[in-house]
């Protein structure tokens, strides 16, 4: 968890334009990093590690029982569930870390890409000045 966070925040600290991913999309590599990127462009990208990691440190909301209605199945299904506890844990514990390593590739990816943009910006004013 603690690389996830570390990876976002270095992200919100070297991204100061967005609006520079915009149109940019990451080119598919060999590196399972990069290419899990799909169609959409890198600033559609940022803004989803932003929320997700806003969601992640506010924490979940528990569900209003009041709207929605427990199953005599969902109650089955949930008592089969507390004989295995452990192995359920285990199971979403996985998930998560699954999860949460593929944003932190992300997050690297695009914090890498973002690099790449501001370092051909520079370049580029550096041969028109002289």
């Amino acid at each position: 968890m603690e690389e996830y966070f570390s990876a976002i925040h270095k992200m919100e600290q070297v991204v100061m334009f967005p609006s520079l991913l915009r149109g940019v999309y990451m080119e598919q590599q060999d590196d399972t990093s990069t290419g899990d990127f799909g169609n959409r462009d890198l600033y559609e990208y940022y803004i989803q590690l932003k929320s997700i990691k806003l969601t992640v440190e506010g924490r979940l909301e528990p569900l209003n029982e009041s709207k929605h209605q427990i199953t005599s199945r969902d109650e089955v299904q949930e008592n089969e569930e507390e004989a295995d506890l452990e192995g359920l844990l285990y199971h979403h514990f996985t998930g998560l870390y699954r999860v949460l390593t593929h944003l932190t590739r992300k997050a690297n990816a695009l914090t890498t890409k973002y690099n790449e943009i501001i370092g051909q910006i520079n370049q580029s004013e550096m041969t028109h000045t002289w």
